[in-house]
């Protein structure tokens, strides 16, 4: 997976490698910085992270499908 950081939507959906398919996962980069300051990520590198993966799994879920209300294809796989 790849990131394209772009000014708006728009420009995003006027670049040439535009995909309908991600159109989900445009967010502004604040959107993305919540996702990514989750435990899931925040804490990748603890000893015991396996043990916690499903309730890190489950905060993502949380920030991503209720936070941040996306609960497209892109994310969950599901057309």
């Amino acid at each position: 997976m790849r990131m394209n950081l772009f000014r708006s939507e728009e420009h995003a959906k006027n670049w040439s490698l535009y995909d309908t398919a991600s159109e989900d996962a445009i967010m502004p980069v604040a959107d993305w910085a919540k996702v990514f300051a989750g435990r899931m990520f925040r804490r990748r590198l603890d000893a015991d992270y396996l043990s916690h993966a499903n309730e890190y799994r489950a905060d993502f879920a949380k920030t991503l499908f209720g936070e941040l209300g996306r609960g497209g294809p892109f994310f969950t796989g599901r057309e």
